[in-house]
Protein backbone atom coordinates (compact mmCIF):
# COMPACT_ATOMS: atom_id res chain seq x y z
CA UNK A 1 0.00 0.00 0.00
CA UNK A 2 2.86 2.31 0.77
CA UNK A 3 4.37 1.64 -2.69
CA UNK A 4 1.06 2.62 -4.34
CA UNK A 5 1.20 5.98 -2.59
CA UNK A 6 4.78 6.51 -3.69
CA UNK A 7 3.87 5.49 -7.25
CA UNK A 8 0.86 7.85 -7.20
CA UNK A 9 2.96 10.78 -5.88
CA UNK A 10 5.68 10.13 -8.49
CA UNK A 11 3.05 9.88 -11.25
CA UNK A 12 1.40 13.14 -10.12
CA UNK A 13 4.81 14.85 -9.95
CA UNK A 14 5.61 13.67 -13.51
CA UNK A 15 2.21 14.90 -14.76
CA UNK A 16 2.63 18.25 -13.00
CA UNK A 17 6.14 18.70 -14.35
CA UNK A 18 5.08 17.64 -17.88
CA UNK A 19 2.02 19.92 -17.81
CA UNK A 20 4.12 22.84 -16.63
CA UNK A 21 6.70 22.22 -19.34
CA UNK A 22 3.99 21.95 -22.02
CA UNK A 23 2.34 25.21 -20.83
CA UNK A 24 5.66 27.09 -20.73
CA UNK A 25 6.61 25.93 -24.21
CA UNK A 26 3.30 27.19 -25.69
CA UNK A 27 3.44 30.68 -24.15
CA UNK A 28 4.88 33.47 -26.27
CA UNK A 29 8.29 34.48 -25.10
CA UNK A 30 8.24 37.81 -23.38
CA UNK A 31 11.41 39.77 -23.89
CA UNK A 32 11.96 42.88 -21.88
CA UNK A 33 11.68 46.04 -23.98
CA UNK A 34 14.15 48.84 -23.38
CA UNK A 35 12.70 51.96 -21.84
CA UNK A 36 12.57 54.05 -24.99
CA UNK A 37 10.95 57.40 -24.76
CA UNK A 38 9.95 58.60 -28.19
CA UNK A 39 12.26 61.33 -29.34
CA UNK A 40 10.24 64.36 -30.27
CA UNK A 41 12.05 66.52 -32.76
CA UNK A 42 10.92 70.07 -32.83
CA UNK A 43 10.47 72.80 -35.36
CA UNK A 44 10.64 76.51 -34.75
CA UNK A 45 8.20 79.24 -35.63
CA UNK A 46 9.41 82.82 -35.83
CA UNK A 47 7.29 85.71 -34.63
CA UNK A 48 8.18 89.40 -34.49
CA UNK A 49 8.39 91.24 -31.20
CA UNK A 50 8.44 95.02 -31.18
CA UNK A 51 10.79 96.72 -28.74
CA UNK A 52 11.25 100.48 -28.81
CA UNK A 53 10.02 100.76 -32.39
CA UNK A 54 12.32 98.01 -33.66
CA UNK A 55 11.54 94.38 -34.35
CA UNK A 56 13.40 91.35 -33.18
CA UNK A 57 12.52 87.77 -34.02
CA UNK A 58 11.57 85.28 -31.35
CA UNK A 59 12.02 81.59 -32.13
CA UNK A 60 9.32 79.45 -30.55
CA UNK A 61 9.97 75.68 -30.58
CA UNK A 62 7.06 73.38 -31.39
CA UNK A 63 7.28 69.62 -30.68
CA UNK A 64 6.58 67.25 -33.56
CA UNK A 65 5.60 63.65 -32.88
CA UNK A 66 7.13 60.85 -34.88
CA UNK A 67 5.32 60.43 -38.19
CA UNK A 68 3.85 63.94 -38.25
CA UNK A 69 4.53 66.37 -41.09
CA UNK A 70 6.96 68.84 -39.50
CA UNK A 71 6.42 71.47 -42.19
CA UNK A 72 2.65 71.44 -41.76
CA UNK A 73 2.95 71.49 -37.96
CA UNK A 74 5.27 74.52 -38.13
CA UNK A 75 2.94 76.49 -40.39
CA UNK A 76 -0.18 75.62 -38.41
CA UNK A 77 1.49 76.77 -35.19
CA UNK A 78 2.74 79.94 -36.86
CA UNK A 79 -0.89 80.89 -37.51
CA UNK A 80 -2.06 80.36 -33.93
CA UNK A 81 0.93 81.22 -31.77
CA UNK A 82 0.87 84.31 -29.62
CA UNK A 83 2.34 87.36 -31.38
CA UNK A 84 1.73 85.97 -34.86
CA UNK A 85 1.47 88.70 -37.47
CA UNK A 86 -1.11 86.66 -39.44
CA UNK A 87 -4.70 87.90 -39.38
CA UNK A 88 -7.01 86.17 -36.93
CA UNK A 89 -8.85 83.18 -38.37
CA UNK A 90 -6.28 82.46 -41.09
CA UNK A 91 -6.01 78.70 -41.63
CA UNK A 92 -3.52 76.58 -43.53
CA UNK A 93 -5.35 74.69 -46.26
CA UNK A 94 -2.39 72.85 -47.75
CA UNK A 95 1.33 73.02 -48.27
CA UNK A 96 3.25 71.30 -51.07
CA UNK A 97 6.97 71.46 -51.77
CA UNK A 98 8.13 70.86 -55.33
CA UNK A 99 11.50 71.75 -56.86
CA UNK A 100 12.42 73.88 -53.85
CA UNK A 101 9.21 75.94 -53.93
CA UNK A 102 6.77 75.62 -51.05
CA UNK A 103 3.27 76.47 -52.20
CA UNK A 104 1.46 77.52 -49.06
CA UNK A 105 -2.30 77.78 -49.45
CA UNK A 106 -4.11 79.86 -46.84
CA UNK A 107 -7.79 80.43 -46.18
CA UNK A 108 -9.56 83.59 -47.34
CA UNK A 109 -9.12 85.17 -43.89
CA UNK A 110 -5.52 86.06 -44.82
CA UNK A 111 -6.94 88.74 -47.12
CA UNK A 112 -10.34 89.41 -45.55
CA UNK A 113 -9.04 90.00 -42.02
CA UNK A 114 -5.80 91.75 -43.00
CA UNK A 115 -5.71 94.95 -40.91
CA UNK A 116 -3.59 96.86 -43.42
CA UNK A 117 -0.21 98.50 -43.33
CA UNK A 118 3.10 97.85 -45.04
CA UNK A 119 4.81 96.82 -41.81
CA UNK A 120 2.19 94.21 -40.96
CA UNK A 121 2.34 92.80 -44.47
CA UNK A 122 6.14 92.64 -44.42
CA UNK A 123 6.06 90.96 -40.99
CA UNK A 124 3.69 88.27 -42.29
CA UNK A 125 5.96 87.47 -45.22
CA UNK A 126 9.14 87.64 -43.15
CA UNK A 127 7.67 85.40 -40.44
CA UNK A 128 6.62 82.88 -43.07
CA UNK A 129 10.05 82.95 -44.76
CA UNK A 130 11.99 82.61 -41.50
CA UNK A 131 9.84 79.67 -40.43
CA UNK A 132 10.23 77.92 -43.80
CA UNK A 133 13.99 78.53 -43.96
CA UNK A 134 14.64 75.74 -41.45
CA UNK A 135 13.52 73.14 -44.01
CA UNK A 136 16.40 72.22 -46.31
CA UNK A 137 14.16 71.34 -49.25
CA UNK A 138 12.48 74.79 -49.26
CA UNK A 139 14.23 77.58 -51.13
CA UNK A 140 11.27 79.78 -52.08
CA UNK A 141 7.66 80.26 -51.03
CA UNK A 142 4.62 80.98 -53.16
CA UNK A 143 1.57 82.23 -51.28
CA UNK A 144 -1.87 81.08 -52.38
CA UNK A 145 -5.31 81.93 -51.05
CA UNK A 146 -7.89 79.21 -51.51
CA UNK A 147 -5.84 77.63 -54.28
CA UNK A 148 -5.24 80.83 -56.26
CA UNK A 149 -1.99 82.76 -56.63
CA UNK A 150 -2.02 86.24 -55.20
CA UNK A 151 0.11 89.24 -56.16
CA UNK A 152 0.06 90.81 -52.70
CA UNK A 153 -1.69 90.67 -49.35
CA UNK A 154 -2.15 94.42 -48.85
CA UNK A 155 -0.57 96.11 -51.88
CA UNK A 156 2.89 96.57 -50.32
CA UNK A 157 4.76 93.27 -50.72
CA UNK A 158 5.15 91.69 -54.16
CA UNK A 159 4.08 88.03 -54.03
CA UNK A 160 3.52 87.59 -57.77
CA UNK A 161 6.68 85.42 -57.92
CA UNK A 162 8.02 82.97 -55.34
CA UNK A 163 9.88 84.72 -52.51
CA UNK A 164 13.29 83.40 -51.36
CA UNK A 165 13.07 82.11 -47.79
CA UNK A 166 16.76 82.70 -47.05
CA UNK A 167 17.62 86.33 -47.56
CA UNK A 168 19.71 88.79 -45.62
CA UNK A 169 17.57 90.44 -42.99
CA UNK A 170 17.98 93.50 -40.86
CA UNK A 171 16.27 94.25 -37.59
CA UNK A 172 13.22 95.48 -39.44
CA UNK A 173 11.05 93.61 -41.94
CA UNK A 174 12.85 93.08 -45.24
CA UNK A 175 10.40 91.50 -47.63
CA UNK A 176 10.40 92.76 -51.22
CA UNK A 177 8.30 95.88 -51.50
CA UNK A 178 6.37 96.97 -54.58
CA UNK A 179 6.74 100.46 -56.00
Amino acid sequence: MRSRWILLVVLLAILAFGGGYWYASRRPELTPQPDEKPVKPSVVVFVPLEENGKYRWEAKPVPVANGEDALRIALEHLLITRDTPFPQGTRLLRVVVSDGVAEVDFSRELLDNFPGGSTTEALIVESLCRTLAQFADVENVRVLVEGKRIDTIGEHVDLSEPVPVRQPTATSPSAPVTN
